[in-house]
């Protein structure tokens, strides 16, 4: 017996959904960042000491060690900026 094409289930899955860094998230980490931008860790901090990117540190009240998410958007103004600045 033949299943009609309009009786067959669509292709479903169970398989669990990650989360990429390339969604267009407003928040990465640093691994985020160097996928999406390439730029390592160590430049990540050294802009945003000087100000030029926007970052923020997650992490429990008394907690020496936490969680650093770095702004996209502050990073795709800075890389524009660097591009309008080369013109």
């Amino acid at each position: 017996m033949r299943i009609s094409k309009s009786r067959r289930q669509p292709d479903l899955t169970t398989a669990p959904v990650s989360a990429s860094p390339v969604n267009g998230a407003e928040w990465c980490d640093s691994p985020g960042a160097k996928e999406l931008f390439g730029l390592k860790r160590s430049m990540l901090y050294e802009l945003l000491a000087r100000g030029a990117i926007a970052g923020c540190s997650l992490r429990k009240r008394g907690a020496v060690k936490g969680k650093r998410l770095w702004n996209c958007d502050s990073i795709r103004r800075y890389l524009q900026s660097q591009m309008e600045r080369a013109k």
